[in-house]
């Protein structure tokens, strides 16, 4: 996958109220093959913190922070979670892009990553 210059992002919740207006109480017919999708992205940042479930008031740990990318979206380590535990909604352009590489993760090219790193601020 190359670099098109065009990056977006998806799942970068700050708040319980964020995870909410997305999160449904019905499973989508999607959600399993997008959750392996989201697994499946490059790591392009990790860290040692750990996130917390925003929803849950015990402060459950989630998974330790990173940031994933397939070339064209960026997304937290924690939506895989969101998306199973939750059922939140993903954008449709996230879906159909996923579908459109029919629910797999290309190899990225070596520029594609570095012109997401480069911008890295835009996505946090």
């Amino acid at each position: 996958m190359t670099g098109k210059g065009i990056v977006r992002r998806a799942g970068f919740y700050g708040s319980a109220e964020e995870v909410s207006t997305v999160a449904t109480s019905v499973e989508h017919s999607w959600e399993e093959l997008a959750a392996r999708y989201l697994e499946q992205g490059e790591v392009i940042v990790a860290a040692s913190q750990w996130v917390d479930d925003l929803l849950e008031g015990n402060a459950k740990r989630i998974c330790q922070y990173s940031i994933r990318t397939d070339g064209a979206w960026v997304w937290p380590s924690s939506l895989v979670y969101y998306v199973r535990q939750y059922h939140v909604k993903l954008p449709i352009e996230f879906l159909n892009h996923m579908a459109e590489n029919d629910w797999v993760v290309g190899e990225l090219e070596e520029a594609a990553v570095d012109e997401i790193y480069e911008r890295l601020d835009e996505f946090t």
